[in-house]
């Protein structure tokens, strides 16, 4: 794993708290900061090589968007996600997807339809090669589904996806981990082209629901073999 001291580089004097903040939502959206992970100050200001002032600004507004959580000594970590967390964030992903699939296939756009079939065929051929690293394969599964919202045409859909884009990519990196979880996802991506390419709204809201449901199984299991929530996700911890 990657030395925690190492993850973020300095930010310029630009709008620090935003920067500081994009950065620390990016780490945290990529398991480089994994939850459970304690947020020290002084680290981060070595790190990124600004005062405190924009460090708290970004903490604070982090904390208040349920990223991160006091801990008994005060000190900022990174929330841990409990079950009921998945179950409700996949009730709605799934809703948004579904529509989004289904839109789509209506609109038909032919700029999207290209863009998601250039993204799935390098796919399909990188695996084809061999072993796909598990970052890759979450960031293709990220600009997949993007493209999906983009082709529903719907502004208002898109922005209320990115409310949950982080936990989105999040999870993502425990949904991919399950076994044969990397060929079934590029398998239903295609049928899910095939089906917005080929205009069939109901077929292409169908799979992308059973898509959506196989993700938040795989995600689930991984809770229960584990035996509990917190026992899910302690041997992610670390420090930042």
């Amino acid at each position: 794993m990657n030395d925690p001291r190492t993850l973020l580089e300095p930010v310029s004097p630009r709008r620090l708290g935003d920067q500081v903040y994009a950065r620390l939502i990016e780490a945290i959206a990529t398991n480089q900061i994994a939850e459970g992970a304690k947020i020290q100050e002084d680290t981060l200001v070595e790190q990124l090589g600004v005062s405190k002032t924009p460090i708290r600004e970004a903490l604070r507004r982090l904390q208040a968007e349920g990223f991160l959580v006091a801990d008994a000594h005060r000190t900022p970590e990174v929330r841990r996600l409990q079950r009921a967390d998945v179950v409700e964030f996949y009730d709605l992903r799934e809703y948004l997807e579904r529509l989004a699939a289904r839109r789509a296939a209506e609109r038909h756009d032919e700029v999207s339809i290209d863009a998601l079939a250039s993204i799935q065929t390098s796919a399909e051929q990188r695996f084809a090669a061999g072993g796909v690293p598990i970052e890759y394969s979450v960031d293709y599964n990220r600009q997949f589904h993007g493209l999906v919202l983009q082709g529903a045409g719907n502004g208002r859909l898109r922005r209320m996806y990115e409310l949950i884009s982080v936990d989105i990519r999040r999870l993502a990196y425990r949904s991919i981990r399950g076994e044969g979880r990397q060929r079934v996802a590029i398998e239903q991506h295609r049928a899910i082209l095939d089906a917005i390419d080929a205009k069939d709204a109901d077929l292409a809201e169908d799979l992308m629901t059973r898509h959506i449901r196989r993700g938040r199984a795989d995600v689930l299991a991984q809770f229960q073999e584990r035996g509990d929530d917190s026992n899910a996700t302690a041997s992610m911890s670390g420090t930042v």
